[in-house]
Protein backbone atom coordinates (compact mmCIF):
# COMPACT_ATOMS: atom_id res chain seq x y z
CA UNK A 1 0.00 0.00 0.00
CA UNK A 2 2.87 2.36 0.83
CA UNK A 3 4.49 1.67 -2.55
CA UNK A 4 1.35 2.67 -4.43
CA UNK A 5 0.90 5.81 -2.31
CA UNK A 6 4.54 6.80 -2.86
CA UNK A 7 4.22 6.29 -6.63
CA UNK A 8 1.11 8.47 -6.75
CA UNK A 9 2.91 11.26 -4.91
CA UNK A 10 6.15 10.94 -6.88
CA UNK A 11 4.76 10.63 -10.38
CA UNK A 12 2.10 13.29 -10.76
CA UNK A 13 0.28 12.87 -14.02
CA UNK A 14 1.13 9.15 -14.23
CA UNK A 15 -2.54 8.18 -13.99
CA UNK A 16 -3.69 10.93 -16.30
CA UNK A 17 -1.93 13.86 -17.95
CA UNK A 18 -2.45 17.05 -15.99
CA UNK A 19 -3.68 15.35 -12.82
CA UNK A 20 -2.05 17.08 -9.83
CA UNK A 21 -2.29 15.87 -6.24
CA UNK A 22 -3.39 18.39 -3.61
CA UNK A 23 -3.82 16.30 -0.45
CA UNK A 24 -3.74 12.76 0.93
CA UNK A 25 -5.32 10.84 3.79
CA UNK A 26 -8.35 13.12 4.18
CA UNK A 27 -10.54 11.87 7.05
CA UNK A 28 -14.24 11.76 6.24
CA UNK A 29 -16.13 9.91 8.97
CA UNK A 30 -17.83 7.48 8.78
CA UNK A 31 -16.32 6.58 5.38
CA UNK A 32 -12.69 6.26 6.42
CA UNK A 33 -10.04 8.30 4.62
CA UNK A 34 -9.91 9.51 1.05
CA UNK A 35 -6.56 8.21 -0.21
CA UNK A 36 -5.82 11.22 -2.45
CA UNK A 37 -7.46 14.38 -3.71
CA UNK A 38 -6.27 15.83 -6.98
CA UNK A 39 -7.21 18.42 -9.57
CA UNK A 40 -7.33 17.51 -13.24
CA UNK A 41 -6.42 19.73 -16.17
CA UNK A 42 -10.03 21.02 -16.29
CA UNK A 43 -9.66 22.13 -12.63
CA UNK A 44 -12.11 19.42 -11.56
CA UNK A 45 -11.67 17.99 -8.07
CA UNK A 46 -10.79 14.30 -8.31
CA UNK A 47 -11.13 11.70 -5.57
CA UNK A 48 -8.60 8.87 -5.91
CA UNK A 49 -9.02 5.71 -3.86
CA UNK A 50 -6.98 2.54 -4.22
CA UNK A 51 -6.70 -1.03 -3.01
CA UNK A 52 -3.86 -3.50 -3.14
CA UNK A 53 -6.15 -6.46 -3.83
CA UNK A 54 -9.11 -7.00 -6.11
CA UNK A 55 -12.40 -6.46 -4.31
CA UNK A 56 -15.75 -4.82 -4.78
CA UNK A 57 -15.54 -2.77 -1.55
CA UNK A 58 -13.44 -0.15 -3.34
CA UNK A 59 -16.48 0.96 -5.34
CA UNK A 60 -18.58 1.46 -2.20
CA UNK A 61 -15.73 3.35 -0.53
CA UNK A 62 -15.28 5.64 -3.54
CA UNK A 63 -19.02 6.39 -3.67
CA UNK A 64 -19.04 7.11 0.06
CA UNK A 65 -16.15 9.54 -0.36
CA UNK A 66 -17.93 11.25 -3.26
CA UNK A 67 -21.06 11.61 -1.13
CA UNK A 68 -19.04 13.04 1.77
CA UNK A 69 -17.29 15.60 -0.46
CA UNK A 70 -20.56 16.72 -2.09
CA UNK A 71 -22.38 17.02 1.25
CA UNK A 72 -19.46 18.89 2.81
CA UNK A 73 -18.64 21.13 -0.14
CA UNK A 74 -18.53 24.38 1.91
CA UNK A 75 -15.86 22.82 4.16
CA UNK A 76 -13.99 21.40 1.17
CA UNK A 77 -13.94 24.86 -0.42
CA UNK A 78 -12.42 26.33 2.74
CA UNK A 79 -9.89 23.50 3.04
CA UNK A 80 -8.61 24.07 -0.49
CA UNK A 81 -9.18 27.80 -0.88
CA UNK A 82 -5.76 28.40 -2.46
CA UNK A 83 -6.17 25.69 -5.11
CA UNK A 84 -7.43 26.31 -8.65
CA UNK A 85 -10.54 24.12 -8.36
CA UNK A 86 -13.70 24.64 -10.38
CA UNK A 87 -16.30 23.96 -7.70
CA UNK A 88 -19.16 24.28 -10.20
CA UNK A 89 -18.10 20.84 -11.52
CA UNK A 90 -18.95 17.75 -9.51
CA UNK A 91 -15.95 15.76 -8.28
CA UNK A 92 -14.67 12.82 -10.29
CA UNK A 93 -13.83 9.43 -8.80
CA UNK A 94 -10.82 7.37 -9.88
CA UNK A 95 -10.47 3.88 -8.44
CA UNK A 96 -7.10 2.12 -8.62
CA UNK A 97 -6.62 -1.60 -8.11
CA UNK A 98 -4.52 -4.40 -9.56
CA UNK A 99 -7.73 -5.94 -10.95
CA UNK A 100 -11.47 -5.23 -11.08
CA UNK A 101 -14.11 -7.94 -10.99
CA UNK A 102 -16.61 -8.27 -13.83
CA UNK A 103 -19.35 -7.48 -11.32
CA UNK A 104 -17.68 -4.24 -10.25
CA UNK A 105 -17.04 -3.14 -13.84
CA UNK A 106 -20.67 -3.84 -14.68
CA UNK A 107 -22.05 -1.90 -11.71
CA UNK A 108 -19.66 1.03 -12.25
CA UNK A 109 -20.85 1.27 -15.86
CA UNK A 110 -24.43 1.80 -14.67
CA UNK A 111 -23.59 4.57 -12.22
CA UNK A 112 -24.20 7.90 -13.91
CA UNK A 113 -23.21 10.18 -11.05
CA UNK A 114 -20.34 10.29 -10.49
CA UNK A 115 -18.65 8.75 -13.48
CA UNK A 116 -16.32 6.07 -12.11
CA UNK A 117 -12.90 5.86 -13.76
CA UNK A 118 -11.14 2.56 -13.15
CA UNK A 119 -7.38 2.24 -13.45
CA UNK A 120 -5.41 -0.97 -13.04
CA UNK A 121 -1.86 -0.81 -11.78
CA UNK A 122 1.00 -3.24 -12.20
CA UNK A 123 4.40 -3.32 -10.57
CA UNK A 124 7.25 -3.58 -13.08
CA UNK A 125 10.95 -4.15 -12.57
CA UNK A 126 13.12 -1.29 -13.72
CA UNK A 127 16.87 -0.87 -13.34
CA UNK A 128 17.55 -0.04 -9.70
CA UNK A 129 13.98 -0.20 -8.38
CA UNK A 130 10.42 -1.34 -8.88
CA UNK A 131 8.20 0.89 -10.98
CA UNK A 132 4.46 1.08 -11.34
CA UNK A 133 2.42 1.13 -14.53
CA UNK A 134 -1.08 2.62 -14.58
CA UNK A 135 -3.50 1.27 -17.18
CA UNK A 136 -6.99 2.80 -17.66
CA UNK A 137 -9.73 0.20 -17.84
CA UNK A 138 -11.66 0.90 -21.05
CA UNK A 139 -15.42 1.42 -20.79
CA UNK A 140 -17.15 -1.59 -22.31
Amino acid sequence: REQVAAALKEFEGAIEAGLTGIDAGIPCAPYGEIDFLAVDRASQLTIIDFETTAGDDLLIRGLGHFDWVVRNMPNVRRMFRGQAINFTLQPRVILLAPQFSARMRSVAREITRPHIYQVRYHFVDTPGRTGILFEPVPAE
